[in-house]
């Protein structure tokens, strides 16, 4: 064989870098594309799960503003998935029908967290909300009350004025709801006394007992298992002739 010439072999060194050049561009055979594809795939899923954790609880947020004093409505909540320190989930709500009905005690903005502090929530008796109403604390002594009266009962309210025989006592509520009872405390003015938190509906049982409690001696009747009303009114009768008793009840 006749050697190449200096130009016929710069060509051939031309052609062979040529070819290398150009498998050097190919494409990436299979298994680069099957490692480059789970290196996007893991990619993926760290940021899916940096943004949307399934471990969250969903806590109620303000989904628009809402004013002081405001009742709070249906479309003015949304839940959303948190994760907050346990002292602040302990004050925040995962369920928004307790918040429906409730009242905004200072302003709520949009995508805020709900805290209790800031609402007025409806009261709830063995886990049902009480229709609207008014809350009464009164001050009763011990010994004019049933004993072991609880939460969720019913109760009268007996008001008398007067003594002897100018007498009169006055129901002033048939059946009111107890929300609480709590020993009003132990100093010399308290001791022996308790103080009655009732929820009643209508505004003149409100009045009356209010006032009653001011001025009357009161009398607590348990009537969780009553099915009959006490009598309105009852006055002590002058010598020789009955008891005066009221047929209509209030209440």
């Amino acid at each position: 064989m006749e050697p190449l010439s200096p130009r016929h072999r710069d060509a051939s060194r031309v052609s062979g870098l040529q070819r290398l050049v150009q498998r050097r561009r190919g494409l990436p055979n299979g298994r680069a594309v099957v490692g480059a594809l789970l290196l996007t795939m893991a990619g993926v899923g760290t940021f899916a799960a940096a943004n949307h954790d399934s471990s969250a609880v969903r806590y109620v947020t303000v989904a628009r503003a809402v004013a002081p004093g405001a009742r709070i409505q249906v479309a003015d909540l949304e839940v959303r998935p948190l994760s907050l320190d346990p002292v602040v989930a302990d004050n925040a709500f995962t369920d928004p029908t307790r918040l429906i009905g409730a009242v905004a005690l200072a302003p709520l903005g949009a995508g805020q967290l709900v805290q209790r502090a800031e609402v007025a929530t409806v009261p709830t008796v063995d886990g049902r909300a009480l229709p609207p109403g008014h809350e009464l604390t009164i001050p009763v002594p011990t010994d004019r009350m049933p004993t072991g009266l609880r939460r969720g009962e019913r109760v009268a309210v007996l008001a008398t004025y007067g003594s002897g025989s100018d007498a009169r006592t006055v129901t002033t509520v048939q059946h009111a709801l107890v929300l609480a009872v709590d020993a009003a405390g132990d100093t010399l003015a308290t001791r022996g006394s308790a103080r009655l938190t009732l929820a009643l509906e209508h505004p003149e049982e409100v009045v009356e007992t209010a006032h009653a409690a001011q001025v009357a001696d009161l009398t607590v009747v348990r009537t969780t298992l009553a099915n009959s009303d006490l009598p309105a009114t009852f006055s002590v009768a002058t010598p020789n002739t009955k008891p005066l008793v009221a047929t209509k009840a209030t209440g």
